[in-house]
C-alpha cells in the first residue's frame, strides 16, 4: 500500500495533523505515519502472526476439520472487528473499507481451503499481504526516493520493501509450514517469486483495490512454483 506522492493528500492530512499536535516525534514510526495510518499498518500486519501460531498448535497435512475452522474463525474474527472500527483506519480517499478486508480475508481462506493438504501456500499467501504489502507504505514514507515511472503515486523504496520484506518472510512461513519439510532454497524460490511479483502488481495504476491483486497474485505465483518445483 504504497502511498507516496509529490503532492498528495495523506501528507497534506499528516500536516494538518502535525499543526494540531496530533503527530509524536518525527523519528518515530507513529509519527512518522500519523495515528489512523499507523492503526492501518498494525491491523494489516497482525494476521501476520497466524503462521507463527499455526507453528505452537500441532497438526498434520491435509488440515484438519479443527484446525480449518480455527484459521477461518481468526481470519473471519480479524476482519469483521476491522470492518466495525474501519473508520478509525479509513483513509480521506476511501468510501468503505469492504473491498480491501474481503480482498485480503478471502484469497487467504481460499487458499487455505482450496489446498488443504499443502497449507504452506496459504500461509505464505499471508505473510505476502501482511508483511509484504505492509511494508511498502513504511518504506515510500521512510526512505522517500524517486517514483515509479509508470505510477507516480508509489515509490522505489515501497516496492523494494515489499519484496525485501515479504519475500524472506513468505518463504520462511513456506518452510515452516511444508509437510515434509521442503529444502530452502525451493521455499525461498516460491516466497521471493510470490513476493515480487506482487509488488510489481501492486505498483500498477489499476483501479481494483490492492488487497485483492495482491493476494490473487500471491496465490496464484506460490501455486505455480509449488506446482513446478514439488507437483500438487
Amino acid at each position: 500500500m504504497d502511498r507516496f506522492t509529490q503532492p498528495r493528500l495523506d501528507d497534506q492530512v499528516l500536516a494538518a495533523t502535525a499543526d494540531r499536535g496530533q503527530l509524536m516525534a518525527p523519528l518515530g514510526i507513529r509519527g512518522r505515519l500519523g495515528d489512523s495510518e499507523f492503526r492501518r499498518r498494525v491491523w494489516h500486519m497482525a494476521p501476520g502472526l497466524l503462521p507463527i501460531l499455526s507453528w505452537a498448535i500441532p497438526h498434520k497435512d491435509p488440515l484438519s476439520i479443527t484446525f480449518k475452522w480455527i484459521a477461518v474463525g481468526i481470519i473471519v474474527g480479524l476482519a469483521g472487528t476491522l470492518l466495525y472500527r474501519y473508520k478509525t483506519v479509513q483513509r480521506e480517499d476511501e468510501k468503505h473499507g469492504v473491498s480491501a478486508v474481503a480482498g485480503y480475508a478471502f484469497s487467504v481462506l481460499f487458499t487455505l481451503l482450496l489446498f488443504p493438504a499443502h497449507a504452506e501456500l496459504g500461509m505464505a499467501v499471508l505473510v505476502v499481504l501482511a508483511f509484504g504489502d505492509g511494508s511498502a507504505t513504511m518504506g515510500g514514507i521512510y526512505f522517500g526516493g524517486g517514483r515509479l515511472p509508470w505510477n507516480r503515486a508509489k515509490s522505489w523504496a515501497g516496492t523494494a520493501c515489499f519484496m525485501l520484506i515479504g519475500g524472506p518472510l513468505a518463504s520462511l512461513a513456506y518452510w515452516a509450514e511444508s509437510q515434509p519439510r521442503v529444502e530452502w532454497q525451493t521455499a525461498l524460490c516460491c516466497g521471493m517469486v510470490a513476493s515480487s511479483m506482487s509488488a510489481i502488481v501492486e505498483s500498477l495504476p489499476l483501479k481494483i483495490n490492492d488487497n485483492i491483486r495482491v493476494g490473487v497474485t500471491a496465490a496464484i505465483c506460490l501455486v505455480g512454483m509449488h506446482a513446478v518445483l514439488i507437483g500438487l
